[in-house]
């Protein structure tokens, strides 16, 4: 635990996760329900997930279907599998994710299968059932490859219920076992209200088949001759009979950052951020990388937990150093332990914490040379170049500079050969001013 932490937050903390993880859980094998948040914008059902809401949904719990595969960060994995066709030695992964928007709830396949094609009818894709308002009647829906080298949508449902469609990635062969595909994915959307559900908010039973099959040339192959293999797995069950819950949320995706900036102040760095809607969120470590190392940590902001409206939060970094690199980050962090990172933001060199002129390079110099001046605050500057009899040859800056470093070129050409003076005046808005000068030498 950080030191950050009194006492009484910590009791809070663990009051507040025990209620969270009755209703969010870090990524696990299984899950019995898994949350669905609302868009942000519309969704065009054309199976290639190209909207924002689709990004961002990869930051909200979602399936994924891996022989093998292991719960990490949002990704939970399904019940069950089994190999119908050994032997199977494809490791692709399909990630599918949802979002609702009014009562349409939707429902995106995200694989990089090598190898798209069909198993008897089992096309690569989703095979699912759901069940209506009453739990009364139940419906099958298909959305994968079909016999034709294309994605199908079939569904016994009734008409307007749901529709989907499929799109093999650019680069895939559907039934072509002699390239490797890129994958495909594919949207289905399912008009709840079309299924007597009268609470756009309402938890929705399902089961979810994932198809796998790989190695046919064609959908009139022998699905069990000497070619292909096949491998499936479900969340709730194969056919039927086990299922398992789709729960309509009323929030955007769980943190929704909106804008974070850095900007140097003096020898502090200020952080300021803004997120749209929160949910279950603990708050945000504050991490910072010196000179393009690995980050650290350096401090803790304390989130809203769950809001919808916006939040404004802001950090200051007393610990830089000037003159270095500094790049900063944030780890926001849910109640149940799950993360994400927002954006870098690179600030470059520190400012320095007093007035500075640096030696001129290269020095001595022919014809032209960089001098190099730090300011810790705003300030009013000039920057001239004296002859030795004090006479001003060279202006190089006369006006008002923020805090931080400066690079001027000199253009000696029309000097003579000898030695120079360059002279910082500064005046800062603190009230402080500096007089800093050094010599260079000119030799032609």
């Amino acid at each position: 635990m950080k030191p950050l932490y009194f006492l009484s937050f910590a009791f809070l903390f663990f009051v507040l996760l025990a209620f969270q993880l009755q209703t969010s859980a870090q990524a696990v094998a299984d899950p019995p329900s898994i949350p669905v948040y609302k868009t942000t914008g519309t969704i065009t059902l054309d199976g290639q997930l190209l909207e924002d809401d689709w990004i961002k949904a990869t930051s909200t719990p979602h399936l994924m279907y891996k022989m093998g595969g292991v719960p990490s960060g949002n990704s939970n994995t399904p019940t069950d599998g089994v190999v119908v066709k050994p032997p199977y030695t494809d490791m692709s992964t399909c990630y599918v994710s949802f979002l609702r928007n009014g009562y349409d709830l939707y429902i995106a396949l995200n694989s990089n299968d090598a190898q798209v094609c069909q198993f008897d009818w089992e096309g690569d894709g989703m095979f699912m059932k759901i069940k209506n308002a009453s739990g009364a009647n139940e419906y099958e829906i298909k959305n994968y490859v079909g016999s034709n080298p294309e994605f199908v949508f079939e569904t016994n449902a009734p008409s307007g219920v749901t529709e989907g469609v499929g799109y093999p990635l650019p680069g895939t062969t559907i039934f072509d076992s002699t390239d490797v595909d890129p994958g495909y994915t594919a949207e289905t959307v399912i008009h709840l209200d079309q299924l007597g559900f009268t609470d756009p908010l309402a938890t929705v039973t399902l089961m979810i088949v994932i198809f796998d099959p790989d190695n046919y040339n064609s959908g009139s192959q022998d699905p069990w001759g000497p070619n292909g293999n096949f491998y499936k797995q479900w969340w709730g069950s194969e056919w039927g009979g086990v299922y398992r819950e789709l729960v309509m949320v009323d929030v955007t995706v769980p943190v929704e950052l909106t804008s974070f900036t850095a900007q140097y102040i003096g020898s502090t760095t200020l952080l300021n951020w803004t997120t749209a809607t929160e949910l279950n969120n603990l708050g945000f470590d504050v991490q910072r990388s010196t000179e393009g190392n690995e980050f650290v940590t350096i401090g803790f902001v304390l989130g809203k937990g769950t809001t919808t409206e916006v939040q404004n939060y802001s950090y200051v970094d007393k610990t830089t150093t000037p003159n270095i690199n500094y790049a900063y980050r944030l780890k926001q962090i849910d109640f149940n332990g799950s993360y994400n990172y927002s954006e870098v933001v690179n600030l470059g060199e520190s400012n320095p914490f007093n007035f500075e002129l640096l030696q001129n390079y290269p020095n001595p110099f022919n014809p032209a040379t960089t001098i190099s001046i730090g300011l810790p605050v705003k300030s009013d500057v000039t920057l001239d170049v004296y002859n030795i009899v004090g006479e001003r040859v060279l202006s190089l800056y006369n006006g008002e500079l923020a805090a931080g470093n400066y690079n001027y070129t000199v253009d000696a050409s029309n000097l003579t050969s000898g030695i120079y003076i360059y002279v910082l005046n500064a005046v800062g808005e603190d009230g402080k001013n500096s007089t800093l000068s050094r010599k260079m030498t000119l030799l032609k």
